[in-house]
């Protein structure tokens, strides 16, 4: 009989706890560990319209990227949107495990898959001396960077992002005519990734939820830089994950969220 602790021995030793950032909350978010799972739903993040669809489907478990619960709570409460999520769960038996920065640093993690996504190759982690800001201060080292099989135009390959991720739109910085070839990419939020990327001789750094002034840096860098959007970016975990537990759980029933992201 399978159990929610047996799911999760198997996702640690792929993605180990240890390897999450210190400001992270990852684990068992609610649940029991001794509990039956037949069922398990994949999703990007924990709101209340995926565990209805969890429920619909009978699942036992909820696998997600973002953490349901990031600091402790004071109180939950059916009027508070997170209180009222975690009182569903339990009224319907449901865990929750989320695995977060801990798959994004993960060798075969969240930042491998969207560069397979854009069919990089030579993919490697950003080196140490690669990782630091304009003044040589060390900065965390979350990424990818690799090669396109082909040079090609920043606008053509901002269209085999968009089509790639399946974004309704993107942002960029930079100029369409200009050949890109070497590309970096982290997953989520990277602004603070730019010097990595730029460091790494990336031609272009494809990340998310860019800000004024990130863009700004990016710009004098000279770096193009593309914001696919945070849910494009990491999304591809339903997919990743759904094959991954099947892979190991022949028997597992694993239903991938279909979502749409919240930008329209």
């Amino acid at each position: 009989m399978l159990k929610v602790k047996d799911i999760i021995a198997e996702l640690e030793q792929f993605a180990p706890p240890a390897l999450a950032e210190p400001w992270d909350n990852v684990g068992l978010m609610v649940g029991d560990l001794e509990q039956r799972v037949t069922t398990v739903f994949v999703c990007l993040d924990v709101t209340s319209d995926n565990v209805r669809r969890a429920t619909k489907w009978g699942a036992d478990l909820i696998l997600s990227h973002h953490p349901l619960l990031f600091a402790p709570p004071k109180h939950l409460v059916e009027q508070e949107v997170t209180g009222s999520i975690v009182r569903n769960l339990i009224r319907h038996e449901i865990s929750v495990y989320s695995a977060h920065t801990n798959l994004d640093h993960a060798t075969g993690g969240m930042n491998d898959v969207l560069a397979k996504h854009l069919s990089l190759t030579q993919v490697r982690r950003f080196r140490d001396e690669e990782c630091v800001d304009g003044a040589g201060n060390p900065i965390d080292n979350i990424g990818r960077v690799g090669v396109l099989p082909v040079a090609m135009e920043m606008g053509d390959f901002a269209e085999l992002v968009r089509d790639a991720l399946g974004c309704r739109s993107l942002r960029f910085v930079g100029t369409p005519e200009d050949t890109v070839k070497t590309v970096a990419v982290c997953s989520g939020s990277g602004g603070d990734g730019i010097y990595a990327a730029y460091h790494a001789g990336a031609d272009v750094f494809v990340t998310s939820d860019i800000r004024h002034h990130e863009a700004q840096l990016a710009f004098e860098l000279g770096l193009n830089l593309i914001d696919a959007g945070h849910f494009e970016t990491e999304n591809t975990i339903c997919r990743f994950m759904t094959e991954f537990l099947e892979s190991r759980f022949p028997d597992l029933n694993v239903i991938p969220s279909d979502a749409k992201p919240y930008f329209q």
